[in-house]
């Protein structure tokens, strides 16, 4: 950069103000008081977070999961599967009085609830576009709104579209997710232009208008920061209405391809294919940075998810760099946080006359005990003058037996 089963589910609370699609990073706050569910408990956590984490004691034999009466708008909810991680359906009714998540009984493990009332950026980096402050362009879709229930219905045209102007803090790669209802026919066309990329997708039918679900479209480049046009239209009418729409999400994602160790037992880690979870840290794709730079946040953190056929230990090699006067910053490097295979290295960020000027490091070792997939994540744990450092690779050598 260039200086100037116990179930729990995890709920992602958005901003409860509609004061227009511009960015808004949710400030910490106090936590507000646990609401009483017959299931278990709700803790929420500083708003900052974007979460709330729910414990679920007695899990209802229906499998649905009753939320408390107020409960903001949820975007999304997905829960870990024998099958793999699964968008799970929500509904709510027209006045949003009652909340159900239809968890099933194949849920295996947390539940994650994302909420979204006025669109807003979150601190992992996340973009939320709600319904509340979209901007109609047609002449009979139209804004439905109750608390916690915010939806584009009567979308009878399929000529009517639906937009928002957002400021993003950051370039870079984003998945595009749909949450929506529809209690017509399925094969509906649908269309997500962000600044000018267009993703293409067809709606299922959920069975009502009151039941959501979320489409994945696929990823997109947002190729630089400011403005951010989002527009969502219709591209093949099916039955009488088109969708009732809840909102859409930009969710970071993986900026080129997971990696895979090598044939030679070596895990690299490029800067090109980390998945950014922050507003400020980003990937620079110029030839003379291909590194993750702007890291002056110290919540901001990159992610690699990659596959290991040959499990062991490991040197943990860095090629970082850091301009004068900037080093000192303490860096932590966690392996698969909150897993078995939980292990973390930490180092102080030495100056290299330049962030761009890069020098390997091995900063220590970490075993990894399993094959399969695996998770390293790079965050700051203090910044100590105006960017912690920017880091081209992160390498894991196998060390002989």
């Amino acid at each position: 950069m260039q200086l100037p089963i116990r179930l729990c589910i995890v709920v992602s609370l958005g901003a409860l103000s509609a004061a227009g699609s511009r960015a808004r990073c949710q400030p910490p706050a106090p936590a507000p008081a646990t609401p009483a569910v017959a299931w278990g408990t709700i803790d929420p956590l500083p708003a900052d977070t974007g979460r709330t984490l729910c414990r679920v004691a007695v899990p209802p034999v229906s499998g649905r999961l009753d939320l408390p009466a107020g409960f903001p708008q949820i975007s999304a909810a997905r829960a870990p599967t024998l099958d793999g991680l699964v968008d799970l359906p929500v509904e709510v009714s027209a006045d949003g009085s009652r909340v159900e998540v239809l968890a099933g009984a194949a849920v295996t493990g947390p539940v994650t609830i994302e909420t979204l009332e006025g669109s807003a950026q979150f601190a992992d980096g996340r973009i939320g576009l709600s319904a509340l402050d979209a901007k109609v362009n047609g002449s009979r879709a139209k804004l439905e709104s109750h608390p916690g229930n915010h939806r584009i219905g009567f979308w009878t045209d399929p000529a009517d579209s639906v937009a928002w102007t957002f400021t993003a803090t950051r370039w870079g790669r984003y998945e595009v997710r749909l949450t929506y209802s529809n209690a017509g026919p399925p094969g509906a066309g649908v269309e997500v232009d962000v600044a000018g990329r267009r993703l293409a997708g067809r709606l299922a039918s959920t069975g009502s208008w009151y039941r959501y679900v979320t489409l994945s479209l696929g990823a997109v480049l947002v190729e630089r920061a400011g403005e951010l046009p989002v527009r969502v239209r219709c591209t093949e009418p099916v039955g009488g209405a088109f969708m009732n729409l809840k909102a859409v999400v930009l969710m970071p994602a993986c900026e080129g391809d997971p990696p895979v160790q090598g044939d030679d037992g070596v895990v690299l880690l490029h800067a090109s294919d980390a998945t950014v979870r922050g507003t400020m840290l980003r990937w620079e794709p110029a030839e003379k940075k291909q590194t993750l730079g702007y890291w002056v946040r110290p919540g901001d953190a990159a992610e690699w998810e990659f596959t290991v056929a040959r499990p062991g230990t490991f040197a943990v090699e860095v090629l970082q760099g850091c301009g004068p006067g900037q080093g000192g910053s303490e860096m932590g490097l966690s392996l698969d946080p909150g897993g078995l295979s939980a292990a973390e290295v930490t180092f102080v960020v030495e100056e290299t006359g330049g962030f761009q000027d890069f020098r390997v490091r091995e900063v220590g070792r970490m075993t990894i005990p399993t094959a399969g997939r695996h998770l390293l994540r790079v965050q700051p744990r203090a910044i100590a003058r105006q960017a912690a450092c920017d880091i081209r690779q992160v390498r894991l050598v196998p060390l002989e037996p």
